[in-house]
């Protein structure tokens, strides 16, 4: 005969039989109790370290929408992927806040180029208006009248023509699709051809021109009707404002392989304060003599634009003896090899 039966704690202790069932569940469910409270401390501690970041993300996001964008993401202690999240949040508040500050400064150029236009056209077409009034109510009986009236009434239509030109100038230099034209050109001769120009120019008000050269030779790679240009807006800059009788220096020398104009002469100049402002589109350092003389305040804007397209510099200085203009040009300067695109020196 044999017996076979099972012994347990709890039959064994009767007495403890619910103790030991409660050790027994407790023993059972203890790993997932483990699990479950692990998985709260280490979840609440992940929660503290993304939730600051994830804060200031959207409170940026708030800022952005409202276009304040004067803030700064910094870097948080975190994961990696959360500080790449947060740098490349950042690095799109930076091209947002440049790429906005730039419409709106050319929404106030804009605005100041319609009410420079509106004045420095006001003038002439009030010329213009005023002698024609006065042609239509007899004016066309006297001879010298009539010759007088119609030699200003011509000279406010160049005027006018001449903002509209370099208007149009400023507006096609801006635009991407623009690029400048290079060829070889031989110094000398460039230099010769421009420096007659300039001495029928002078004549007309007694200016003495010393053109001097230090040093040149060869030949250089720029677009010849640009840089002529340039020289242009600046002689003809000096010449307006020199004195009758006074003096303009035309220096051209090189210079670590740079090929650099220098135009001297003993006008009023301006205030040093000027400096940074001479090169600005429709600033003009006397606003009255420049009315009268016919100043556009464009001409300096575009000569700087040509000089950096050439990879190439241009700077004034005044004093109480006069102005000097000086322009730098690369002579190892190669555009089409750098798609017509320069680094101002």
């Amino acid at each position: 005969i044999g017996f076979r039966y099972t012994l347990s704690l709890a039959s064994a202790n009767p007495q403890l039989s619910w103790i030991i069932l409660l050790l027994g569940f407790l023993a059972l469910i203890s790993p997932f109790v483990y699990f479950i409270f692990f998985s709260y401390l280490i979840g609440k501690k992940f929660s503290k370290q993304i939730e600051e970041p994830f804060n200031h993300l959207m409170e940026a996001a708030k800022k952005i929408q409202t276009h304040e964008l004067d803030f700064q993401l910094v870097a948080f202690k975190s994961s990696k992927e959360l500080n790449q999240l947060v740098q490349a949040f950042e690095d799109m508040r930076i091209s947002l806040k440049n790429s906005l500050l730039r419409q709106w400064e050319l929404e106030d150029e804009r605005k100041e180029m319609v009410a420079a236009i509106a004045h420095d056209l006001r003038t002439p077409l009030t010329i213009i208006h005023g002698h024609v009034e006065g042609l239509l109510e007899g004016g066309t009986k006297n001879p010298e009248r009539l010759d007088r009236y119609l030699q200003t009434i011509f000279s406010s239509t160049q005027r006018s023509i001449r903002l509209i030109d370099q208007l149009n100038e400023v507006s096609a230099i801006g635009r991407q699709n623009f690029i400048i034209e290079p060829e070889s050109v031989n110094i000398l001769e460039f230099i010769k051809r421009k420096r007659e120009e300039y001495q029928i120019l002078c004549a007309k008000k007694s200016i003495t021109l010393q053109c001097t050269l230090a040093a040149v030779t060869g030949t250089i790679y720029i677009d010849v009707y640009r840089i002529s240009q340039v020289l242009d807006n600046i002689m003809t800059n000096s010449i307006r404002y020199c004195p009758e009788y006074g003096e303009i220096d035309w220096i051209i020398k090189r210079e670590n392989e740079k090929l650099i104009f220098e135009i001297v002469d003993n006008g009023p100049g301006f205030q040093p304060e000027e400096t940074n402002r001479i090169f600005d589109k429709f600033y003009r350092v006397d606003q009255a003599r420049s009315s009268s003389t016919g100043g556009t305040g464009l001409g300096l804007a575009i000569a700087k634009n040509i000089v950096e397209m050439h990879g190439g510099s241009i700077e004034a200085r005044s004093d109480l003896d006069g102005t000097v203009f000086e322009v730098r040009l690369r002579t190892d300067f190669d555009i089409s090899r750098e798609n017509f695109l320069g680094t101002s020196d």
